[in-house]
């Protein structure tokens, strides 16, 4: 095969893998976008004359396309940025991909596509936990938009969706590698299985959509959508004091004594200073007036805070030095509730992105501190929450409060669950990725947290695309993009606490142990084969 087809092949993997991120509806697609690229790997290993790096380009070729096409909208932000995500990514995929081969060097084709199972869910669960956190191309992530199929991720979350693309892939490839090389009786066999590995999941997951069934308490939630850019008005062309007003018109303009939450978006509110005269903030004194005549009301918005040091308190690796010099600050992206009593309750973001609220490595790498993105109103790292917080209102109902990226880490949303949310809340501003996948994609990823939770969510984005989510992943409602509108809805309270919940990313957790199994085992190998 001639490195024209081969490249063929590579970059056939990279466009297939895209769809879902490019077209809502196409997950299936995945069952097989792997199958080109492993075709053209196994003529490589054939050809050993011609593999070596090679083996490592075409791979990469593939993946460096699939990040490109389904994460280009990061360009609308940075450029410079959008090309280091891509590459970075690429890179990774391609050398946890790659350890394969170092498998097969030493044992052959079956443990290799077995450790390959592994060393990718190995790579993304990192990825939902490492300094510099991207899951977003995620494979399980591909079934966002078509939840009917995935409704048991309540039991394996996103990375069981990843096993059953890759495993789907491995087999297919070997029904054809079979067929062939003539072996008709082991292609059927494959073809067989394959066809059970795809469609039995699929038959129990719509047999657990059509059983499921909402209970609980119903609250009713209206969502505001105040479309401001975050170009060219938020953060300049548009007075924080002109941005609450446009904020409360749109409140006044859907509320009545049924209403239980008014859900704002991501630093909906000019930023504040967090200390004992935090309820005197002229913002949140007036959402307290609306409060006065709706008292069953409770109001959560997004707000940048700040938090002075105490004397004696020890600096955290983002503090920030007043002007004056007199004190030192943190500064949070934050989740507000404002309620009938007399106190504020702050939820801070803990899962920040890299390159835009953190500087990953900040230890070692503090001079790069001023390059980091200005986003949100901010520049620099902001500061990190150490666990999740909890809202309740005045009849006890806890919301778990979840912050933009925050809401593509299912086990993440799981901490909120386990500490008693009944309701999941995401805030965002998605203003940034203009009229492009992201905002969709975004919004895909809470139907997925609504599945792996059971929990119904509202979804409040400044400029769209906000929403409901019921238990299933169903979409009730959703606003369009870059649309000033108020959107309202009934929505139930679960209690119910699912095996995901519980559990989290077990099948991460499981094979990074298998990795280093698998890795310890090769360094043994290759040191006594030395000796």
């Amino acid at each position: 095969m001639s490195r024209i087809q081969l490249f063929f092949l590579s970059v056939t993997s990279g466009i297939l893998l895209s769809l879902p991120w490019l077209f809502p509806g196409m997950s299936w697609v995945l069952f097989f976008s792997f199958v080109p690229l492993l075709i053209a790997e196994n003529q490589l290993v054939r050809q050993k004359s011609q593999s070596g790096s090679l083996l490592f380009f075409y791979p990469f070729i593939a993946f460096l396309i699939w990040n490109v096409l389904s994460c280009w909208w990061i360009a609308y932000v940075s450029s410079v940025g959008m090309l280091l995500i891509i590459a970075i990514n690429a890179l990774l995929m391609t050398s946890f991909w790659w350890l394969k081969h170092l498998v097969r060097q030493q044992f052959g084709d079956g443990p290799a596509y077995f450790s390959l199972l592994v060393f990718w869910l190995t790579f993304e669960f990192l990825q939902f936990n490492w300094t510099i956190q991207w899951p977003w191309l995620t494979l399980g992530n591909g079934f966002a938009n078509s939840v009917e199929m995935i409704q048991w991720y309540e039991f394996t979350g996103v990375l069981g969706g990843s096993l059953w693309v890759l495993l789907t892939n491995i087999l297919i490839f070997s029904a054809f590698k079979n067929w062939s090389d003539k072996l008709s009786q082991k292609t059927i066999r494959l073809t067989v299985l394959v066809l059970m590995l795809v469609f039995l999941p699929i038959f129990w997951s719509l047999n657990l959509y059509s059983s499921y069934s909402e209970k609980g308490i119903v609250q009713e939630v209206v969502v505001l959508q105040p479309n401001i850019d975050p170009y060219t008005e938020k953060f300049s062309g548009i007075t924080s004091e002109d941005q609450l007003s446009n904020l409360l018109s749109l409140a006044e303009s859907n509320i009545s004594d049924s209403i239980d939450f008014i859900l704002a978006p991501e630093t909906a509110l000019p930023e504040m200073w967090e200390d004992d005269n935090l309820i005197q903030n002229q913002s949140l004194i007036s959402i307290s007036k609306i409060i006065q005549r709706y008292p069953d009301v409770s109001f959560i918005a997004g707000a940048i805070t700040q938090r002075k040091f105490g004397v004696v308190e020890p600096l955290s690796g983002t503090a920030r030095r007043s002007a004056d010099g007199s004190f030192d600050y943190d500064v949070f992206n934050s989740a507000l509730m404002i309620d009938r009593s007399s106190g504020v309750q702050i939820s801070h973001k803990s899962i920040l992105v890299s390159g835009v609220e953190k500087m990953p490595f900040q230890k070692y790498f503090s001079f790069f501190g001023e390059y980091v993105l200005r986003l949100g109103g901010t520049s620099g790292s902001l500061a990190a929450a150490n666990e999740t917080l909890v809202f309740s209102n005045p009849d006890s109902v806890r919301i778990g409060p979840v912050i933009c990226f925050e809401s593509a880490f299912g086990e993440h949303v799981g901490e909120l669950v386990k500490k008693g949310a009944k309701l999941i809340f995401i805030i965002t501003n998605d203003g940034w990725w203009k009229d492009s996948p992201g905002s969709w994609q975004h919004f895909g990823y809470a139907r997925l947290r609504a599945v792996e939770v059971r929990r119904s969510i509202a979804r409040c984005a400044n400029t769209g695309i906000s929403g409901f989510i019921n238990q299933r992943g169903d979409v009730l409602k959703k606003t369009e993009l870059n649309t000033r509108e108020t959107l309202r809805s009934t929505i139930r309270l679960n209690g119910k606490i699912t095996f995901y919940a519980s559990q989290g990313d077990y099948t991460g957790r499981i094979s990074v142990f298998l990795s280093g199994m698998i890795l310890i085992y090769l360094l043994v190998v290759g040191v006594l084969k030395k000796k």
